[in-house]
């Protein structure tokens, strides 16, 4: 009998079975980095046809923050853990002039569903390449086109749960797991615990595993002890920012108390007013004040505090379950192709291997009724929440495909053979599921960036504008909450300077310490109170206006619900408040004149202009206002104006500057009166010089000529 009848091969066959093993090995290598080009090249395409941008106002602030725009660098930030801040900060300092918030959390997706492609090639090369194909496809825009942090913190914490559950972990799988929960968690903490919610059903099947093997070392070992070394450092990381940077008496404690309280009120919905009058009342709340909090327009310090939050929560009751809410959120998974990847691969592996995968169903519902509670938990804070959706639909596609990957690959051949039909059905809904992900990545190449838009255009003039007088300050409200039409790239580096002479208005980050020291450099930590005592103060935006008329006037006495319009750059129109001023002089050493009127914009405006008779070095650095006072009910109102001098950029002069051409010409641009200011108004031009005031003497002329007053 030959050695090969004994059983025993030449050494011919063992060299032909190393290469069959090498030659395996190297496809599975191959495959991967099939995946990780494809990935890159899905980046790539995003990047330059997809018009990316930041997915919510926050995202604009975290930016804005870490390129120095309040300030010096900083590890702290307002809603990140100061160890992502540290991270941040090293890079900026070593290349200031790059935009390393977006490129570090761009570098974090991508690493983070490269891991998990590779893992489910290693773990099933043909069933890991297609679910891992399938997987950027639709993570393409949720993820590099509508860049959120929460969204980012779920797949970085997916991708660590990733590595801990998977088939024959090594130990730099466990250590790379246990890095990634630890930068999810500190991406977004709230993120990371919704990820965690949902990975528990991995966790619960492995332990049911163990409990049917009676292998509870190698389950303590395998699937405990990680996690429980991934949690203590997690939670270390939480209690030592706790001690290092929210110190007690510091701002960084003060704005973690604030931001506690503001949630508490404002992420869980502010009472009505007509249902709770009494109560605000009692707390020296009005109308005025209930609008502004339901508008997020809380930037008054002195007004809207923590103490204030707290006690319109103190007499809040509970809402009553918003049942028919729910049917929202089915619509809107409906419409996701994250989800309905997930509903593909339960079907494709329930149905034909239901009574082999019956030791598995934990894995499989678990991530279903985890979705279900979260958005059920949100739906009594918010109708609809599509970032959190988002975030959780990533990592429930992640987790479900990583447990049930395994199964399908080892089944597809045993149970699909001489099944063409059933086999057909599924490539067909796989291909139309990627149909699906593939016509989301079309459609926005062919349409505009949204940082081209008018609106941002416009902004981007305005900016470099008023950008240019260090000695001004400016205050706007965007259009969106995504700060898209601040004609930023997310990609592009935000000027250091940015929010030093700008600031947005009505959001719960001017409480933050960079934004209070920007405001101190002013003399104001008070934005509001500084609009109140600076007429060099221009704001952007009719709704806005609105609401700080309405809400000065509750607050300071004499302020008068007026305002005006002073300029305009590109489509934004720049307004001035108007106020009182105390000890306003009389004198008839000056005269002035209003000369003519007409009306503007649809006639939404009147206008008037005027002549001071005065010398332009008596003018230098002062401005000039409308009042009047209704002879029949005294009523007072007060609106500035403009002179009639032009800088480079086509704005007229607010403050007199004698190095623009000279003019004793004036410009009032006041909403629409109800009548003409004829001999009904005593009328008088105001001269302003710092905080004093001179009201000279003015002859009326606009309808002595022209009575029709056209």
């Amino acid at each position: 009998m030959s050695r090969q009848q004994d059983g025993e091969f030449s050494p011919s066959f063992y060299m032909l079975r190393g290469a069959k093993l090498k030659k395996d090995k190297i496809s599975a290598m191959q495959l991967q980095c099939f995946f990780i080009l494809f990935h890159a090249a899905a980046v790539a395409y995003a990047v330059l046809f997809l018009h990316p941008y930041y997915g919510s106002n926050d995202e604009f602030s975290l930016a804005a923050i870490a390129s120095g725009a309040y300030g010096d660098y900083t590890h702290y930030f307002i809603y990140l853990h100061s160890g992502f801040g540290w991270i941040l900060k090293v890079f900026y300092m070593c290349m200031p002039g790059v935009n390393w918030y977006t490129i570090v959390m761009y570098g974090l997706i991508f690493l983070s569903l490269t891991t998990v492609g590779c893992t489910w090639i290693l773990c099933s090369e043909k069933t890991g390449t297609v679910l891992s194909v399938m997987l950027v496809l639709a993570c393409v825009c949720p993820l590099y086109v509508e860049m959120q942090y929460t969204k980012t913190a779920a797949v970085v914490t997916a991708a660590g749960y990733t590595l801990l559950f998977c088939k024959d972990r090594r130990f730099r799988q466990i250590l790379g797991g246990i890095l990634f929960l630890l930068l999810g968690s500190w991406i977004r903490f709230q993120a990371f615990g919704m990820v965690s919610l949902i990975a528990f059903g991995l966790w619960l099947s492995q332990a049911l595993n163990a409990y049917r093997e009676k292998e509870w070392k190698r389950f303590l070992i395998r699937d405990c002890i990680p996690c429980a070394a991934a949690f203590t450092l997690i939670f270390g990381s939480m209690i030592l920012e706790n001690v290092l940077v929210y110190t007690p008496g510091s701002p960084e404690e003060h704005y973690k108390e604030y931001d506690k309280a503001r949630q508490q009120l404002l992420d869980y919905g502010v009472p009505e007013w007509e249902e709770y009058q009494a109560d605000y009342e009692a707390i020296g709340l009005t109308r005025t004040d209930c609008m502004n909090l339901q508008n997020w327009l809380i930037a008054d310090y002195d007004r809207y505090t923590a103490d204030t939050f707290r006690a319109v929560v103190a007499f809040r009751q509970s809402r009553p379950f918003q049942w028919e809410y729910l049917a929202d959120y089915l619509i809107i998974l409906g419409k996701k192709p994250l989800f309905l990847l997930g509903v593909l691969v339960t079907l494709v592996w329930l149905f034909p291997f239901f009574f082999v995968g019956k030791r598995k169903g934990t894995a499989v519902f678990y991530p279903y009724l985890a979705l279900l509670g979260i958005y059920l938990y949100f739906i009594k804070i918010y109708r609809v929440l599509p970032i959190v959706v988002t975030a959780c639909l990533i990592s429930f596609l992640i987790l479900l495909w990583s447990a049930e990957e395994e199964g399908i690959a080892g089944q597809w051949e045993k149970r699909l053979e001489g099944r063409r039909a059933f086999a057909a059905v599924v490539a067909g809904s796989a291909l139309l599921t990627a149909g699906i992900c593939i016509r989301r990545l079309a459609l926005p190449a062919l349409q505009p960036s949204l940082q081209s838009s008018k609106p941002s255009i416009a902004f981007r003039n305005l900016y470099d504008t008023i950008a240019e007088d260090k000695k001004l300050y400016y205050v706007f409200d965007p259009f969106t909450n995504n700060g898209v039409e601040l004609g930023y790239s997310i990609f592009e580096k935000l000027p250091d300077d940015y929010l030093t002479n700008i600031f947005t208005l009505g959001g719960w980050e001017t409480e933050s310490p960079q934004v209070v020291s920007n405001l101190e450099e002013y003399g104001q930590r008070n934005l509001l109170t500084s609009l109140y005592m600076s007429d060099r103060a221009v704001l952007i935006s009719n709704t806005l206006m609105e609401h700080i008329m309405l809400h000065l006037q509750d607050i300071y006495d004499g302020i008068f619900i007026t305002y005006s319009k002073v300029n305009q750059i590109g489509d934004f129109d720049l307004f001035a408040l108007n106020y009182k001023m105390s000890g306003l002089k009389d004198t008839e050493e000056y005269t002035a004149s209003l000369d003519k009127t007409y009306t503007a914009e649809n006639d939404r405006y009147d206008v008037f202009e005027a002549t001071v008779n005065m010398k332009p070095e008596e003018l230098e650095g002062k401005s000039v206002f409308l009042w009047m006072q209704s002879v029949e009910s005294g009523k007072k109102r007060m609106y500035q104006g403009t002179w009639q001098q032009q800088d480079k950029n086509g704005l007229y002069s607010m403050l007199y500057d004698t190095e623009l051409s000279d003019t004793d010409q004036v410009r009032f641009m006041i909403p629409k009166l109800s009548y003409p200011l004829d001999d009904r108004y005593e009328v008088h031009v105001v001269i302003r010089d710092g905080d004093k005031g001179t009201k000279i003497a003015t002859d009326n002329l606009l309808y002595r000529s022209n009575p029709s007053g056209e």
